[in-house]
């Protein structure tokens, strides 16, 4: 299953290494792709990943989902 968000708070490279980190601590995460540019994330798990499921793992570190 694809989940997909926008981050905001990614600043460089290591920035959005950490918030993939993060992300893949979730249970049942197979890959995280997190684009620097735009803040675009798409994580692929055997179940869809919930906005506050996401926002709980990025708690603390700076960065947040963008609410539409």
């Amino acid at each position: 299953m694809i989940t997909k968000f926008k981050l905001s708070g990614l600043t460089c490279e290591a920035c959005v290494k950490l918030a993939s980190m993060r992300l893949k601590r979730l249970a049942g995460v197979e890959s995280v792709t997190i684009k620097l540019t735009t803040g675009e994330t798409e994580i692929i798990a055997n179940h869809e990943i919930s906005g506050k499921e996401a926002e709980l793992v990025l708690a603390g570190s700076g960065y947040s989902i963008v609410k539409k």
